[in-house]
């Protein structure tokens, strides 16, 4: 690994099936109304494997000053999402790799690197330390989502249906689903709302 490349690894695991796992990282909807970091999130591109989206995204710790930052995500293969993105000139890459345990049980590998090229080094430190940092908050506050989306599925949830009316019907399935790029999004969606968008 060349001195220029700052990694740091993260592994979790959740109650929940590796398909509602990839469902969280590709619902875009949620983004500026479950993270608190995210101002605005614009998608321009979207097919059945891949997204190029611009984030409005707050500075930590100077919550009054914004950065826009271009996203390109692609679904690698059935395990694994990559995600390339520029912020204040650094490139990051990430990879997240969610394996199955159990039905409702999967395990994410999230691995960062930054490209610290030229003067960027100097961000090293601050990366090591605040990266740990800022996963665990997305963590805690996507948590909430998936094990309820989990559930949800369990008990016959279908996207844009909602539950069966009645409470007998509601028998617990085996809340998997097959996961589909790109996932559908309400008519006028602010996500396609630029004028850029295609």
């Amino acid at each position: 690994m060349t001195k220029d490349i700052l990694e740091i690894n993260i592994k979790k695991i959740i109650e929940c099936s590796k398909e509602v796992a990839f469902w969280n990282y590709w619902d875009h909807e949620h983004l500026d109304v479950v993270h608190d970091g995210y101002k605005k999130s614009d998608i321009l591109y979207d097919n059945s494997n891949y997204l190029f989206r611009l984030d409005l995204i707050k500075i930590p710790l100077i919550p009054f000053l914004k950065f826009m930052t271009p996203i390109f995500m692609v679904q690698h293969d059935e395990e694994t999402l990559i995600t390339y993105a520029v912020q204040f000139g650094v490139l990051s890459k990430t990879t997240i790799s969610i394996k199955t345990l159990e039905k409702s049980k999967c395990e994410i590998n999230m691995n960062y690197k930054f490209y610290l090229n030229g003067w960027r080094i100097i961000l090293r430190p601050f990366l090591n330390k605040m990266i740990p940092v800022w996963n665990e908050k997305v963590w805690k506050e996507d948590y909430p989502v998936k094990i309820r989306r989990q559930k949800i599925l369990d008990m016959g949830f279908k996207d844009f249906y909602g539950l069966p009316k009645e409470i007998e019907n509601r028998i617990k399935t085996n809340g998997e689903r097959k996961f589909k790029l790109p996932i559908a999004r309400p008519k006028n969606s602010t996500r396609d709302q630029h004028p850029l968008r295609k």
